[in-house]
């Protein structure tokens, strides 16, 4: 199983990820420190890119009875765009509460059922949701990075 307090930061990330970038001043957005450096508002759209992704492979794990995870490389995929950061913010609490509810619905069968994933060596639900969680707040530091770091520091 999972831990209520693991469950319980897992359903506020989104809070805190629009708490965020309600601090963020506009300016910054789209600040490209360098060639390769993903811009904040691409950091969040990405965020909010993969949640489909990762709902879906909750449902593989939960509904297959040898299920198989393909790995996903952000590089390969278009990152998508939205009307603006307040859009990918409420679709992303959106798939928060969609992606809790059926979290809330598994029972314990589905939690210790494990799928084979090309890039790990186990792979199951609990650690979807921790993947999620620590994803979500990596790329949080990769944005104040961009907001805050002083070039000769930034890598």
């Amino acid at each position: 199983m999972i831990s209520k307090h693991t469950l319980k930061t897992f359903k506020r990330v989104p809070l805190v990820v629009t708490g965020f970038f309600a601090d963020i001043p506009v300016s910054l957005l789209d600040v490209r420190r360098n060639a390769d450096a993903w811009t904040a508002r691409e950091h969040l759209y990405h965020i909010v890119d993969v949640q489909e992704m990762l709902l879906g492979r909750i449902g593989k794990i939960r509904d297959e009875e040898h299920p198989v995870i393909e790995p996903f490389f952000p590089e390969n995929e278009e990152i998508r765009t939205y009307a603006d950061t307040d859009e990918a913010l409420a679709l992303f609490r959106k798939m928060r509460k969609k992606q809790y509810a059926v979290i809330k619905s598994l029972d314990k069968t589905d939690f210790e059922k494990h799928a084979v994933h090309k890039e790990y060596s186990d792979y199951s639900i609990p650690i979807i949701i921790n993947h999620m969680i620590f994803h979500e707040y990596w790329h949080m530091y990769r944005i104040e990075e961009i907001c805050l770091m002083k070039d000769e520091f930034f890598h």
